[in-house]
C-alpha cells in the first residue's frame, strides 16, 4: 500500500511540473482561401528546431472560412508558427524557381515580402499576458514588386 500511495504522490508531482506552465494559446491564421485546399501549420519553439525544420507541434487544418482559429496548449515561452495552403493538394509547399513560394503562406511577424527572417525576427511570446500567435497568410512579394 504504501508503494501505491509513494507512486502516485511521485507521478502527480512530476506532472504538475510538466504541466503547469502550459498557457492555452490561440493560433489566428488570416487570409485563408476558402475551399482552396488544407492549411499545414508547423510550430516551432527554438532557433535550432525552426532552422532545422522540427516543429515542437504540427497539424492540419481543413478551412471553413477565410480566418481560422486553433487553441492548443503551449509551455511559456517564444515560438513561430509557419502556415501553407496546399492549393493543388499534393502535400507539399510548392516553390517557383527561384525558391519563391507559389502557394499561400504565412509566418508569424512576417509582412511577405521579401524573406521572411531567422527565429529571432518572427518569434512571438506565449505566456499569461500574452497567448495569441497571428499569422496573416498570401502570396510572397518577392522584394515587394509582385
Amino acid at each position: 500500500m504504501y508503494k501505491k500511495l509513494l507512486f502516485l504522490c511521485v507521478f502527480l508531482f512530476v506532472f504538475g511540473i510538466l504541466f503547469a506552465d502550459n498557457i492555452n494559446a490561440t493560433i489566428e491564421i488570416n487570409g485563408v482561401i476558402v475551399n482552396g485546399g488544407l492549411v499545414y501549420v508547423a510550430v516551432y519553439s527554438n532557433e535550432n528546431d525552426y532552422k532545422a525544420e522540427k516543429p515542437f507541434v504540427k497539424f492540419i487544418l481543413n478551412p471553413a472560412s477565410g480566418r481560422i482559429t486553433h487553441s492548443l496548449e503551449l509551455p511559456n515561452g517564444e515560438y513561430v508558427v509557419s502556415v501553407f495552403q496546399d492549393t493543388n493538394s499534393n502535400g507539399d509547399l510548392d516553390t517557383n524557381l527561384f525558391g519563391i513560394p507559389s502557394e499561400p503562406i504565412g509566418k508569424t511577424n512576417y509582412g511577405l515580402r521579401g524573406a521572411p527572417g531567422g527565429f529571432n525576427k518572427l518569434k512571438t511570446p506565449v505566456n499569461k499576458n500574452s497567448a495569441k500567435l497571428i499569422v496573416n497568410m498570401g502570396k510572397v512579394k518577392a522584394l515587394g514588386i509582385i
